[in-house]
């Protein structure tokens, strides 16, 4: 079989989201595989040692040929694969794509199960469909579409290995949270589940990273019964986080807010906290955080919902068993599979692994064991096989 050298990506390249950071090691995986990269669009704000930076310098000089061409002539047409960023409802159509490919590969996160006739006609318009999690391709599968798999995000093991906690914090019990704020994420849970247990463990503190570009997104947060308002934006667009969290009743020193820091600075905050926390009522993936926080051995409070589903591998997490399901809300008309936690479930969970750190770290051991083989190296490798199958066919 021939492998297929050029491959472009449409999404563009980042340190600093989601998307972002799988269009990262996606050009860094092909890079090291031999495959030629090809960006569509120009990287975002990329946060990188020096060595990954020179290695990136010819597909970055490349893309910028590219916006200059594009800029002239419309629309790119290749004759070599591209692959696609899909949001919910299967936008945006192949038309509405900046370039096109011999193939053309979706490569989905949905939330959203509800779907249009329109949406069908888009999904129908690209050769695959590629998604992050069972539940995403279940979905799809159950409406009938054919040409979907599933392959699993990974994390990059340069960054995230278990190593010897670190005493950023000395004498706290830290709990990390992660993911952009927004009512999906359940940050609301977190913030109430904290509040009381911060009132009994005074050394417990919180440390945050939920920043959010899309501000319609946060503002969702305040379909929450648990929290008080929404917090305010500042002049430069970016949230007023500690002093919302204040207002919710968090005393000033029990939490941190880390603002936006590039995925390779994650690895210091997890190192330095006891656990993570992860009551999302949805994630369309695997929650590439969550993941991170596991493959560095943390012992993890998962939601039994959605794409967390497989994350959840015996006792390699403490998982949120009880919950009910969600009333969907706008953005969200389809809301089949989410589910809301159980707050008292994930303060007695919180309480668990502050009492027996033993069985916390046996379950963190299990959770990097759990995540070892997801590496972006084996999961590109599994991708590269599905695109080379579709082009020679």
């Amino acid at each position: 079989m021939t492998a297929t050298k050029n491959i472009g990506i449409s999404w563009p390249a980042s340190s600093f989201s989601g998307w972002g950071v799988y269009g990262l090691n996606l050009t860094l995986q092909l890079l090291n595989k031999g495959r030629n990269p090809v960006w569509i669009s120009p990287p975002q704000q990329l946060n990188l040692d020096y060595k990954t930076k020179q290695r990136l310098k010819t597909v970055k000089q490349r893309q910028s040929d590219l916006s200059d061409l594009l800029g002239k002539i419309g629309v790119l047409e290749f004759d070599f694969p591209v692959l696609h960023s899909l949001r919910n409802d299967f936008k945006p159509a192949l038309e509405d794509q900046a370039a096109h490919g011999t193939k053309n590969i979706g490569v989905m996160f949905f939330e959203n199960t509800k779907f249009t006739t329109k949406g069908f006609e888009r999904a129908n318009q690209y050769d695959l469909i590629i998604t992050g999690s069972t539940w995403n391709r279940d979905t799809l599968t159950s409406k009938g579409l054919t040409h979907v798999i599933n392959i699993f995000q990974g994390i990059d093991d340069s960054l995230f290995f278990p190593i010897e906690k670190k005493e950023l914090y000395p004498g706290r019990f830290t709990i990390f949270s992660g993911g952009k704020l927004e009512y999906r994420k359940a940050q609301d849970v977190v913030i109430s589940a904290f509040k009381k247990f911060q009132s009994i463990h005074k050394d417990a503190l919180l440390i945050c990273a939920w920043a959010n570009q899309w501000p319609p997104i946060m503002k969702t947060i305040g379909n929450s019964k648990l929290i008080k308002g929404i917090p305010e934006l500042g002049e430069d667009g970016q949230m007023k986080l500690s002093l919302w969290l204040e207002n919710n009743d968090l005393p000033k020193d029990s939490f941190i807010d880390l603002g936006t820091p590039p995925n390779r600075e994650i690895p210091t905050y997890l190192s330095s906290s006891d656990t993570a926390i992860f009551p999302n009522r949805c994630e369309p993936g695997t929650n590439l955080v969550a993941m991170e926080a596991m493959a560095m051995g943390l012992p993890v409070i998962l939601s039994s919902n959605t794409g967390h589903l497989n994350l959840i591998n015996g006792f390699n997490c403490y998982p949120l068993l009880k919950q009910t399901p969600v009333e969907p809300y706008t953005p969200y008309a389809g809301v089949d599979g989410w589910a809301e936690p159980d707050l008292q479930e994930v303060i007695d969970h919180l309480e668990s692994i502050y009492a027996d750190r033993n069985e916390a770290a046996k379950r963190g051991q299990r959770a990097a064991k759990s995540l070892s083989k997801l590496t972006w190296e084996n999961q590109i490798e599994k991708l590269l096989q599905c695109i080379d199958n579709l082009c020679n066919n």
